[in-house]
């Protein structure tokens, strides 16, 4: 299959887009394909695969990795390759669950991923700050260059837009506060319950003020850093309870739900045993963890009296969401296939860059050797003179510059291979 390539001042590039998702799969199957270090994964991918750039973008719904690349088809097999290796016993699922988009696809797919249309939570607005904080963890490891900081660049400045003109995220839901939907839908109400917020982070925050506007009993948040629980249960009436007394309070509590970010199980099934001998309501204990990876291990659930829900059962929610937002989805959708070109614009021009700052920096060399000679010529001449004749030398560098940057610019915007490969021939080098 051939793709439509971008193109950089020596060659022609591919972006590539490799990923995992809620659409094609489990919670369980990306977790096992996730990454713990991903500023070490960043490094290893750049090696494995051969490529310029590279961005991994993970959250609890997806695992996605964007490349810049010489030959597409290679680094999607290679990144493909690589995401299989780490699925355990869950190889046939990440093979079958594996997208890919290059190009213009793949751009607009990280274009979609920040105006919220690929979160399962249609419109949620977390989603942004992590497609940026994804790229500034990657530049700070120097895996991101400027290609997909333009591309990375556009897309939160097309996620705002989108938030902006269509109100996708005014009233939308999140994965906190389905969360919090999600129990109310299978208790009837929460009147009167007692709940347990586990994490006070940012999803731990959204689950805790959806919480708040409820009729309960009570709020009581657990977070590994005590004062945060404090600050946050204060702000909403409720109690903070202590991380490592966690089985007092579960205890007393109708509702848990887990949201942190802790690499191992904070719920495991010898604690949840001990909770229910002694728990005030032994008959029902639900339990959501949203938390990425899971902190409640997956056994409790055979545990008589405890009901668990994880991310996966959100999906009914979800769908409701999308669809009370079709219409706010159809504008996000035409102000993407507006923004597209703009980017891909910005990309062509962006190509030609290195080919111009390559040939100004070496005339720029040459002037102020030059300069140097002649002023060495002039003798003892005052500072202002010296100056206007630097001026001047510059001045006319500059200018002389400018038509062959016009051209430049208009030839990767019309796609102009010609002119640009004829400029790489001539200026690409630099004699001796």
């Amino acid at each position: 299959m051939v793709y439509p390539t971008v193109y950089s001042s020596t060659r022609s590039i591919n972006i590539v887009n490799v990923r995992i998702t809620h659409k094609k799969t489990r919670v369980p199957v990306m977790e096992a394909v996730a990454f713990k270090d991903k500023k070490s994964a960043l490094t290893e991918i750049r090696f494995i695969a051969n490529v310029d750039e590279c961005v991994l973008l993970q959250t609890c719904n997806r695992i996605e990795l964007y490349a810049v690349s010489k030959d597409g088809e290679k680094t999607v097999k290679m990144l493909s390759e690589y995401l299989i290796k780490r699925a355990g016993t869950f190889v046939e699922e990440v093979s079958k669950a594996i997208e890919v988009s290059l190009n213009q696809d793949a751009l607009k797919h990280i274009l979609r991923v920040a105006s919220g249309l690929e979160s399962m939570i249609v419109g949620e607005d977390q989603i942004l700050s992590q497609v940026w904080d994804a790229y500034l963890e990657a530049e700070s490891v120097g895996a991101a260059g400027p290609i997909l900081k333009t591309v990375f660049n556009r897309a939160v400045s097309v996620g705002k837009r989108v938030r902006n003109r269509t109100g996708i995220n005014k009233g939308a839901i999140s994965i906190g506060s389905a969360a919090v939907e999600l129990a109310e839908s299978l208790l009837g109400n929460l009147n009167g319950k007692k709940v347990l917020v586990i994490g006070a982070g940012e999803t731990g925050t959204l689950v805790a003020k959806a919480l708040a506007r409820r009729c309960l009993s009570a709020i009581f948040v657990a977070n590994r850093t005590h004062e945060r629980a404090l600050k946050l249960a204060e702000e909403l009436c409720g109690k903070a309870a202590k991380f490592d007394r966690l089985e007092e309070a579960l205890v007393d509590a109708d509702v848990v739900i887990c949201s942190t970010s802790a690499p191992h199980y904070l719920l495991t099934r010898e604690l949840v045993c001990g909770v229910m001998r002694q728990h005030r309501n032994q008959s029902n204990l639900m339990i959501i963890d949203i938390s990425n990876p899971r902190n409640v291990e997956e056994s409790i659930q055979d545990i008589e009296g405890v009901k668990l829900y994880n991310i996966d059962d959100l999906q009914s929610i979800a769908e409701r969401n999308k669809e009370e937002r079709q219409n706010s989805i159809e504008k996000a959708s035409k102000i993407i296939d507006e923004e597209l070109p703009l980017l891909e614009r910005d990309l062509k021009a962006q190509s030609v860059m290195s080919i111009v700052s390559s040939l100004f920096l070496r005339a720029e060399k040459v002037r102020k050797k030059e300069l140097m000679k002649a002023l060495n010529m002039l003798g003892n001449i005052d500072e202002k003179k010296r100056k206007v004749i630097a001026d001047l030398t510059y001045i006319l560098l500059k200018q002389t510059f400018v038509p062959i940057i016009e051209n430049l610019r208009i030839a990767a915007m019309n796609d102009d291979r010609q002119v640009i490969d004829a400029a790489v021939k001539l200026f690409g080098r630099e004699t001796r």
